[in-house]
């Protein structure tokens, strides 16, 4: 780790330094679990409770795999709570409409919550980092609401910082692709339900099977919109491997395959 990034993490071990007990928000992406590494780091593993938001949204591979996920990185002693959740409970996040993220934000850190009160555990941190404060993040409202503390914003880490020092860390979420929940790949005001999660999980994880990670699924009327990572679009424009895609997605429904060409960033 170089000079510059190495003061950083020593200010934000410094500023988590000045909390006992700490609940922290993991999705199991580098950020919160970079977060949740440098907690236990300041804090020592007893004083740090790992809550996972465990529900529909979540693709079913990460919902399984979670605690080995970030056991990799935070070492035997850490304590990992799957919180239980049902967005599809709230009318607005069902409906689809630009509220949506807020809404289901508000509702999980709520459970949040409610699990650290009763563990009198008296704060929650997210991972929120620099760069998300500038990108259309209405869920970043609920958790100012909720008085969440996001430690990378106030140590001004940005998502370049925290891969590096994952990396410099030797941790294994440092290459992660960014990934965000399944209802995410459904297009807004149309309303989500279940079986379209269902199917985009499926058809995600054919290709995830495949050897494409961090790719994303949209399915629309009769298309889907497929998008990779950027080193991945090569490998896919090849013939026998386009031709064994297609016919998938025409065998699940839908008669026009696209690909986003300008290929998704880690």
């Amino acid at each position: 780790m170089d000079g510059h990034l190495k003061d950083k993490f020593d200010l934000l071990i410094d500023y988590l330094s000045n909390y006992d007990r700490i609940g922290v928000a993991c999705s199991g992406g580098v950020d919160s679990t970079f977060l949740a590494y440098a907690c236990c780091r300041a804090l020592g593993p007893e004083r740090v409770f790992i809550l996972f938001g465990d529900s529909k949204l979540q693709p079913s591979t990460l919902r399984t795999s979670i605690e080995d996920r970030l056991a990799k990185d935070l070492g035997e002693g850490v304590r990992i709570e799957k919180i239980p959740v049902d967005p599809f409970s709230q009318a607005a996040f069902v409906k689809n409409g630009g509220d949506r993220c807020y809404v289901c934000k508000k509702y999980i850190f709520n459970k949040f919550f409610e699990r650290l009160e009763k563990l009198r555990v008296p704060v929650l941190f997210d991972g929120t980092n620099c760069d998300d404060l500038h990108e259309d993040r209405p869920g970043l409202k609920a958790l100012e609401e909720l008085g969440v503390i996001s430690p990378l914003v106030e140590t001004s880490f940005h998502k370049k910082d925290i891969r590096m020092a994952a990396s410099a860390l030797g941790l294994v979420c440092a290459d992660l692709p960014s990934n965000s929940c399944l209802a995410t790949r459904i297009e807004k005001q149309t309303p989500i339900d279940n079986n379209q999660l269902r199917s985009i999980d499926a058809m995600e994880r054919f290709l995830h099977e495949r050897g494409y990670h961090g790719c994303r699924v949209r399915p629309r009327s009769g298309m889907v919109f497929i998008e990779l990572l950027s080193e991945d679009i090569e490998k896919i424009s090849e013939e026998a491997e386009r031709r064994s895609i297609v016919s998938y997605y025409q065998q699940n429904g839908y008669g026009v395959v696209m690909l986003d060409l300008q290929g998704r960033k880690r």
